[in-house]
């Protein structure tokens, strides 16, 4: 009966430790190995296998939790019966504390291994390996494990309620974009991604979040032709507003009927006064959205459509703005500065004897020169907006201050992203201003 008893505790264990692995691997899985090794090691139906695998991982997750608990409370339960019965003997008996505390070490240290140790290290290391082989197995788990899914449904939904949180699809999205970035912070922490990565990252999944009106240039910024304007003055205009491409209106401004490419009239231009095409014929249909038009569908309608310039229309169809390819890129990739943008305002600007304002691109060795000050410069950094981002850890607020040496720093204007104005003070050694 004690070998019974005996056999009987290690299957428990051997049982557990499989259900942990199998827990912990369809927990922690990176679904992208999985979908190699699929199409690696099954090459005719390595897409439906995938997919099959990857439509149960919750079934089996939970199923593989169950069996995990089973087993090992069997497991314990074994291991108690099978101590407190001495070999060859039936009879049970109590075993002296010092025992016991021994024992229950020995079976916390046992399951230390079993539960955490070895299925973390399968879950790292072959992981897809070991889904692919037991994965009919766990099905067949699953598959008995059906009522503990409905039940954890239920309560996660009471709990839902409870907490006054109905989940949507808005919420498993935002839930799904949150652990890419958690992915993404700790893949930068190990030193795998650039924070510029992350950034984009982030910037990506941002798209959806906002629309058009936030990176358009606004109806009285747009520089805008009338299609009725002859060649001398067409030709002032594209020079002066330094535009590739062109609004044209026809009576007023709201009335959008075309855009002029830069690059036709000047092919145009070498023609001979008396064949060149009228402006009619040389202006392009408009691609015209909404004001409500969100940023994600944006770049893939001037992807579909070839398109680089959008007029932007407002609820009541005048125009709103427009919006380039390049506005919503700089919202993934940062402010985009090319040789056709108009010339930008100093970099430095002297506020007083010990003051200056500054652009976050400004660079360090420049402000050591404006104000006599010896700022680190780094490898890490070269800018004011990044000795600010190195010393703080984290995009600041406005009217945010930090104290470098004698030196304060107060960040001006910021968004989302960058850091775009700051005002740098020399305090003197006793921290304050100087005269």
């Amino acid at each position: 009966m004690n070998g019974l008893v005996f056999w009987m505790m290690v299957i428990g264990f051997a049982l557990a430790t499989f259900s942990a692995i199998a827990f912990h691997v369809t927990k922690e899985m990176p679904w992208h190995e999985m979908e190699a090794y699929c199409q690696l090691r099954s090459q005719k139906r390595k897409r439906d296998l995938f997919g099959v695998i990857f439509d149960l991982r919750e079934e089996m997750e939970l199923g593989a939790g169950v069996l995990q608990m089973v087993s090992v409370a069997f497991a314990v339960l074994s291991t108690a019966a099978w101590l407190s019965s001495p070999v060859g003997t039936d009879a049970a008996v109590v075993l002296p504390l010092s025992s016991q505390l021994t024992y229950i070490g020995l079976i916390a240290f046992v399951l230390v291994v079993t539960q955490i140790w070895i299925p973390r290290a399968v879950a790292e290391y072959a992981a897809p390996a070991f889904l692919y082989r037991t994965w009919r197995w766990w099905k067949v788990v699953s598959l008995a494990s059906f009522p503990f899914l409905l039940g954890e449904r239920f309560v996660s939904e009471m709990f839902a309620r409870a907490a006054g949180q109905q989940e949507d699809s808005d919420a498993e999205e935002e839930a799904f974009e949150d652990e890419i970035l958690s992915l993404a912070s700790e893949a930068q922490h190990d030193g795998l991604l650039e924070s510029e990565t992350v950034d984009m990252i982030e910037g990506i999944m941002d798209l959806d979040d906002f629309t058009v009106t936030k990176v358009m240039k606004p109806r009285s910024g747009v520089d805008a032709m009338d299609v009725d304007t002859d060649w001398e003055q067409m030709l002032t205009f594209v020079v002066k507003s330094g535009r590739t491409r062109i609004p044209i209106f026809e009576g007023k401004i709201d009335n959008i009927v075309g855009i002029l490419f830069a690059k036709d009239l000047l092919r145009e231009s070498l023609k001979k006064p008396i064949k060149r095409k009228a402006l009619e014929k040389l202006m392009r249909p408009p691609m015209t959205v909404l004001a409500t038009t969100q940023l994600d569908t944006m770049l893939r309608d001037f992807l579909d459509g070839r398109m680089h310039m959008a007029i932007v229309r407002d609820e009541y169809g005048g125009l709103a703005g427009v919006v380039t390819i390049e506005d919503v890129l700089e919202e993934i990739v940062g402010e985009i500065v090319d040789e056709t943008d108009a010339e930008e305002e100093a970099l430095i600007r002297r506020c007083g004897k010990q003051t200056i304002e500054v652009d976050g691109r400004a660079p360090i060795d420049m402000v050591n020169e404006e104000l006599a000050t010896q700022l680190p410069e780094v490898d890490d950094f070269a800018t004011v907006a990044g000795l600010l981002m190195w010393q703080l850890k984290e995009l600041p607020r406005p009217k945010q201050q930090m104290v470098y040496e004698n030196v304060r720093f107060e960040v001006l204007e910021v968004n989302r992203r960058v850091i775009r104005k700051v005002r740098i003070e020399v305090l003197d050694v006793d921290g304050s201003e100087s005269p």
